[in-house]
């Protein structure tokens, strides 16, 4: 299902009229001995939504007048005629209409509720110009009900140049009022996915820790493994696909984490794509919507899920493209003009990308993107992207930033 957006139709502003009047000599409107015409206000009326009203889906509303001309404003921006208001949330229209010097004002108040009793809301954090790997992963996924809320976070990379802020995740989960966390997911044994979790593990409650099981003797990655065994309740390495339902309402979250390919678990050090072909692939889904998220699968991960894990990945609502939307990730031979099945095959509505805007996104995998009948979105560009669906899939997407600005390919990329 293609989301619901906020759109409004580009229209010229009316002129509004500065006077009328009967003339009975040739005096000035500005005249005392003028006189002006009797006047009746202005008929407001708005169409698709009812003062008071609760709705459970989008409205398109319509505001006409019988005379004069209008303004209209929507919780204090401009509205015109003919959008769509599809966001959860309060909202107060205000129409004002003048003719003539007669003045009618119209204000409407309504709120919009998906229906069911839970929402889930997945956050893709914008790390920056994070130049480690291709800028780095950190998704936070919340269930939210009347009942409660529950998160998990899938990968924490470090924020900014040089990632050197590496409690920037940290801080956005305690903006958020998050202190526990479900699972803790680190999807493969890059630096630009586990920076940040250092100070997470020791601030935040981790109820588990899930990650592949990647042999690597960097520091850094040693220093996390160590902190989660000690402080996480529960410390696991799947070899099968791992199943975690998560939240508090009738229609919970579920994951489902697929483990990274075998060949890529071992005793490798390779800091390249056979670590990133060990990446866990994560689907997150909550009644018919659903998102898969590739963390940095290149063209090995995506054949296998594909092949092996079909019914996972086959038509999701949102795919997460792997590796920050390089090449590899996206064609099947990892270069232009050698095919897109991957993309084919996950057939999403919408795709996302966690990118430093720097070396990524690369500029064939984004011009194949930008291509498709599905939007795209980019960290880089569109800073956080926050979505929110409901178990009948409803969904809505927004950006920090530059709403309805195309991505661009990364200033540094070459291919």
């Amino acid at each position: 299902m293609r989301p619901l957006l906020v759109t409004f139709p580009r229209r010229a502003p009316f002129a509004l009229l500065a006077c009328s009047l009967l003339a009975i000599s040739t005096t000035a409107c500005s005249s005392s001995d003028s006189v002006a015409p009797a006047v009746s206000a202005p008929t407001i009326t708005v169409a698709g939504v009812a003062d008071g009203a609760v709705l459970e889906s989008g409205v398109t509303i319509f505001v006409t007048i019988d005379s004069g001309t209008f303004e209209a404003t929507l919780n204090d921006a401009p509205f015109f005629s003919g959008a769509t208001i599809a966001e959860p949330g309060s909202y107060r229209l205000e129409v004002v209409a003048v003719n003539a010097g007669g003045t009618t004002t119209e204000v409407v108040e309504f709120e919009i509720r998906f229906s069911g009793d839970s929402l889930l809301i997945i956050r893709m954090l914008d790390l920056g110009e994070n130049e480690a790997g291709g800028g780095g992963d950190a998704l936070i996924v919340t269930d939210s009900s009347a009942v409660g809320t529950r998160h998990v976070l899938i990968d924490a990379g470090p924020a900014g140049a040089e990632a050197a802020d590496v409690g920037f995740v940290l801080r956005r989960l305690q903006e958020l009022g998050i202190d526990t966390l479900e699972v803790l997911v680190l999807t493969h044994a890059h630096s630009d996915h586990y920076g940040g979790m250092g100070p997470i593990l020791n601030s935040v409650v981790v109820d588990e820790f899930l990650y592949n099981g990647q042999v690597r003797s960097v520091a850094g990655y040693q220093s996390v493994l160590a902190t989660a065994q000690a402080r996480a309740n529960v410390f696991t390495v799947p070899s099968t696909v791992a199943e975690r339902m998560f939240g508090l309402g009738e229609e919970r979250t579920t994951l489902s984490l697929i483990p990274g390919l075998p060949d890529n678990l071992g005793t490798s050090t390779n800091d390249g794509s056979d670590l990133n072909d060990g990446s866990i692939g994560t689907r997150i889904a909550k009644g018919s919507f659903s998102m898969f998220v590739s963390a940095d699968g290149e063209v090995d991960a995506n054949l296998r899920w594909r092949r092996d894990f079909s019914a996972l990945t086959r038509d999701v609502t949102v795919l997460k493209v792997g590796h920050h939307a390089g090449n590899d990730a996206v064609f099947d031979a990892g270069f232009p003009g050698s095919g897109t099945s991957w993309l084919d095959h996950t057939d999403a509505d919408l795709h996302l990308i966690s990118a430093n805007g720097t070396t990524h996104p690369r500029i064939g995998a984004l011009n194949e993107l930008l291509s498709r009948a599905a939007p795209t979105l980019c960290t880089s560009t569109h800073g956080e992207v926050e979505i929110r669906a409901a178990a009948d899939g409803q969904w809505t997407v927004t950006v920090e930033r530059n709403e309805g600005a195309a991505c661009s390919a990364g200033r540094d990329a070459t291919t």
